[in-house]
């Protein structure tokens, strides 16, 4: 299987991109992290979100062993422990940074990731930034967000600010229970994780044509620069995977 990842963010109208991404296609890993708006500090959690996993998930490569402060699930995968794990770590790297500085107080950030371990995908988010996949020309979202609407089972009648009211966020609290899932890549198949700055103003055409394009870094590249088109009010990241 060979896979092939590469990244595009814009800080959009935006003064400062508080976004964040990483790849690693021998670690296995992308993650991308969005920095909560209306935050102290955004830009500083996101990057700070991104470390902590990057950190824990080169601790734990190739079947190196360390103490996880958190119990490991013995129905799950190796993988799908790693994520949790990470995740996890990240909150407690931001929530603690924001308890001890005053400049960082209350900030956050949302994140999304991938870690590939063979043909296995593990899959694990907190927030409102997404994963799809284009797979056999249909375009699917991966990731539920962590949004009021949601949690009221979608069909509230609630303002427009208030529907993206964000109930889960790295750093929001002290503990935290990340979304995580399992999938098995397939060969032809193209991943996307990005910012709502790109899923808020692109429609499933738009995400699909962007990720027709011929290599990871056009779709990236392209990606972005349709949310930029079409306007969007916030900061653009998206990282792509093709899967050959």
């Amino acid at each position: 299987m060979h896979l092939q990842a590469a990244g595009s963010t814009d800080r959009g109208p935006r003064a400062v991109n508080q976004d964040a991404h990483f790849i690693d296609v021998d670690l296995g890993l992308l993650v991308v992290a969005d920095g909560m708006g209306g935050h102290n500090a955004g830009e500083v959690a996101s990057q700070m979100a991104v470390d902590a996993v990057v950190q824990f998930m080169r601790a734990t490569h190739n079947g190196k062993e360390i103490t996880s402060p958190f119990p490991f699930d013995p129905h799950r995968s190796r993988a799908f422990n790693r994520m949790d794990a990470a995740l996890r770590l990240a909150n407690r790297a931001v929530h603690d940074a924001g308890e001890r500085t005053r400049a960082h107080a209350g900030m956050g950030t949302t994140i999304v990731a991938t870690l590939i371990d063979g043909a296995r995908l593990v899959l694990g988010h907190v927030g409102d930034s997404r994963a799809y996949v284009l797979r056999d020309a249909e375009l699917r979202q991966m990731t539920v967000d962590h949004t009021l609407l949601n949690a009221l089972g979608g069909h509230a009648e609630l303002d427009h600010a208030m529907r993206h009211v964000l109930t889960s966020g790295i750093g929001m609290g002290t503990e935290l229970v990340p979304a995580l899932a399992e999938e098995t890549l397939l060969a032809g198949e193209r991943w996307l994780l990005c910012t709502d700055g790109v899923h808020g103003y692109l429609d499933a055409a738009g995400l699909h044509a962007a990720l027709s394009a011929r290599s990871a870094q056009e779709a990236a590249d392209q990606t972005v620069r349709r949310a930029l088109d079409a306007g969007t009010a916030d900061n653009a990241t998206a990282v792509v995977l093709t899967v050959g």
